[in-house]
């Protein structure tokens, strides 16, 4: 169809989640697929559902977001990834009233090394913040397995695909076309798969000291455990700060 002939609607696919766990190198790649598209604000995160938490969506603000997805080429699937869906509470069923047939993407990392990053870009992005705030945040956002399993209760497991960001770094290829698979486009690989594209700041991180390291393991293993049981094909293992669970398990 042309430009002309556009037709708008819910989105086919919406990541929503999780913050600094490569969600940005990852929909990077998956635009570069010739059946892949963006939405009409032109970048990966809408943030749409983030105000509803303070004011009822109506019909209305659901035709606005079908309105952000023009598709103008049969067989060409558009989406988002916000990666705070999944942690706001009140999102996972404002998603289903707005786009109950999309399809979910998530991408997690070792919720530890995800606490380490977060907390070091909210520190640059928001000086004027404290920092127990963020550390606050942080430790919410790493609450995987209660997040999972409040979009299970809107959404059925097979409209949800659950990626490691430790996997797919290992095995972009494989994992790409993981998702390719469950988006339903037609398996075409991109030449810099493993190529990495998200705001790396690695090298500024601190590391964390025991003492904080102990105390997050406390209040996220038993996260971790849970996720295992909703995740069967989760690796725990590829998580440095979590793997002697594998073992247990």
């Amino acid at each position: 169809m042309s430009a002309q002939q556009a037709v708008t609607g819910p989105p086919d696919f919406i990541g929503v989640g999780a913050q600094r766990s490569g969600t940005t190198w990852w929909f990077e790649l998956l635009l570069q697929h010739a059946q892949i598209g963006l939405s009409r604000r032109g970048h990966k995160e809408v943030h749409f559902f983030d105000r509803y938490g303070a004011e009822p969506m109506t019909d209305e603000d659901i035709r606005r977001y079908h309105w952000m997805f023009p598709r103008t080429e049969d067989g060409v699937l558009v989406g988002e990834w916000t990666p705070r869906y999944m942690l706001d509470p009140w999102t996972p069923r404002l998603l289903q009233r707005a786009a109950p047939d999309a399809r979910l993407l998530v991408l997690l990392r070792d919720p530890i090394e995800r606490f380490r990053s977060g907390v070091l870009l909210r520190a640059v992005r928001t000086p004027d913040h404290a920092i127990e705030v963020m550390a606050s945040d942080a430790i919410q956002r790493g609450r995987y397995a209660t997040q999972i399993r409040h979009l299970l209760q809107y959404f059925d497991p097979s409209r949800l695909l659950v990626l490691q960001y430790e996997r797919c770094v290992a095995d972009p290829v494989g994992q790409y076309r993981r998702t390719l698979s469950f988006l339903g486009v037609a398996d075409e690989v991109p030449r810099d798969v493993t190529q990495t594209r998200g705001e790396s700041m690695e090298g500024e991180k601190e590391p964390l000291w025991p003492e904080l390291i102990l105390a997050l393991r406390t209040v996220l293993d038993p996260e971790v455990r849970e996720l295992a049981a909703l995740v069967p094909d989760l690796d725990v293992a590829l998580w440095p700060h979590f793997a002697d669970l594998a073992v247990a398990r």
